[in-house]
């Protein structure tokens, strides 16, 4: 019986570890799937501005306020392996999605929630720095598989809230929306 692990594809390694990034709803959760996902030594570009490791993490924590919950669809994704005869291993992969996050905040009664349109490429390597784990026996789950370079265009806007018996969604910030007449 063999004990190697069967790694997922490239495609979706980046939907499992997107999702899990924004569905993280405590601290830890968050920082362990961001970890899991980006490289300590990452080249990163959003919006045409670059920016380090941590301004990302903060751009995605702000991103995800006071978060109850979220969702995450893809509506298109491509990946190119570097070896194709080893394909899960390391590639370039595009990714076109959107994630929709609901807040705990209440604005008059009703959650407030924002949706993240996104187009990001993203350069996966096998991290040779992390370090293979040294157990006793057969071992465990490794997969040093981290993004070392992103590309990202990304446009976060907040959602129209629906009032309770109300006239009709809310902008906020913005003026009442009259209810469609279709």
């Amino acid at each position: 019986m063999s004990t190697d692990i069967v790694l997922p594809s490239l495609t979706n390694w980046s939907k499992q570890h997107l999702t899990a990034i924004f569905q993280a709803t405590d601290q830890q959760t968050f920082d362990n799937a961001f970890d899991a996902f980006i490289a300590q030594n990452v080249s990163i570009t959003v919006n045409g501005q670059h920016m380090t490791r941590d301004q990302y993490k903060k751009m995605l924590q702000g991103e995800k306020f006071e978060e109850a919950g979220a969702s995450v669809s893809f509506a298109g994704v491509v990946e190119v392996p570097k070896d194709p005869k080893n394909p899960v291993l390391a590639g370039t992969v595009g990714l076109f999605y959107n994630a929709t996050i609901s807040e705990k905040l209440l604005v008059f009664g009703a959650p407030e929630s924002s949706t993240i349109n996104s187009s990001l490429n993203i350069v996966v390597i096998q991290d040779p720095t992390i370090e293979k784990p040294h157990l006793p026996g057969r071992g465990g789950f490794f997969d040093p598989r981290r993004v070392s370079v992103l590309n990202q265009v990304n446009v976060d806007r907040h959602n129209p809230i629906s009032l309770p018996g109300g006239p009709g969604p809310v902008n906020p910030g913005g003026p009442i929306i009259p209810p469609s007449s279709n």
